[in-house]
């Protein structure tokens, strides 16, 4: 003590040379201790990446290959199916062309100016046709469509003057109705969108406003929200099937994007069992299959194998557009009227 006392300032100095060299120590090990553990960390991640390594996750040069291969192809198979529904023909390219109506009332006389061509067609045809059958557009027999819906209407005109087009030329018995689905301005397809992602139905999902509208059955639908869209119609006439296979055949000759969703059949006057005349038996296809009597037996007194009988036919089909990723909203504006 007495040593302290007379060298107070020595002895402090060498005490804390001690404390600093205590803690220095203690530094030492302490990090000494944390680069040990991280040592063993990246030990063990080296561990890990060898054996990711060994395993060869990443693809090898020939699966990269192949993979691209697949996406080639796959490209080229989606240029051709775009192709396929862009369709080039005389039929397409006359709907392309067309120009749009200008207002409400250019709609509306391209619209009476479809039912009298059809009519006046169907007339020549020898088809009955009602008088008060606006073929699909009756909301219109007074007005046109609404400014927002005048570029939606005259697409579902254009396609249901195809669609009348074809069916005359097949020369049924009479044309019964032609409907359409209710086109929708922007701000409605919004509310269906928006009830649908709230798994709400459709707030626009009954047909509605009279005979025009029809709403497709979903599970028959070729439509793929945000990838491939549809414009559905059905129509219905009667005759005998040599009517429907004409329409059939005609619409798979595919001169636009369009395909037969689903085909109803009805008979008419049932209960009549009168053979219908059928051809001699040199241009019967059937008679190379024999049978007693079969080339010398009188055509009016053999039975058909199929009766041309009538009946009311109800086809349902949807014309077929991919929706382009990059495309602004397809509903143009269409100018005031």
């Amino acid at each position: 003590m007495a040593s302290f006392k007379s060298h107070p300032f020595f002895y402090t100095s060498l005490l804390l040379i001690g404390a600093v060299t205590a803690g220095e120590a203690w530094l030492v090990f302490s990090q000494r201790s944390q680069a040990a553990k991280l040592a063993a960390d990246i030990e063990t991640k080296q561990q890990e990446l060898d054996a990711f390594a060994r395993q060869n996750p990443f693809p090898s040069k020939d699966n990269v290959a192949a993979v691209e291969a697949d996406r080639a192809q796959a490209e080229k198979t989606r240029g051709e199916i775009r192709e396929v529904l862009r369709s080039s023909g005389e039929t397409a390219n006359k709907l392309s062309s067309a120009q749009v109506p200008a207002s409400t009332t250019d709609a509306y006389f391209d619209i009476a100016s479809y039912v009298e061509r059809v009519r006046g067609s169907a007339q020549q045809a020898g088809i009955q046709l009602a008088a008060d059958n606006l073929l699909g557009f009756s909301l219109y027999a007074s007005t046109g469509p609404e400014r927002e819906l005048i570029a939606a209407v005259f697409k579902q005109r254009q396609y249901a003057d195809y669609l009348l087009g074809v069916l005359v030329a097949a020369r049924p018995r009479s044309i019964l109705s032609l409907q359409r689905e209710r086109p929708l301005t922007p701000e409605q397809k919004q509310q269906v969108a928006d009830a649908l992602a709230s798994g709400q139905p459709s707030p626009f999902a009954s047909s509605g406003e009279g005979a025009d509208y029809f709403v497709i059955d979903p599970r028959t639908s070729a439509r793929v929200p945000g990838f491939v869209d549809t414009t559905p119609f059905r129509f219905s006439f009667t005759g005998t099937t040599m009517a429907l296979r004409s329409v059939l055949n005609e619409l798979a000759r595919f001169e636009l994007p369009v395909v037969v969703r689903s085909v109803e059949v009805e008979p008419l006057n049932k209960g009549d069992s009168t053979p219908v005349r059928q051809a001699p038996a040199a241009a019967n296809p059937f008679s190379a299959f024999g049978g007693e009597g079969s080339a010398t037996a009188s055509a009016e007194a053999v039975k058909p194998l199929v009766e041309q009988t009538d009946s009311r036919f109800v086809v349902t089909v949807e014309f077929i557009s991919l929706v382009e990723k990059n495309a602004q909203a397809e509903t143009p504006a269409a100018p005031n009227s």
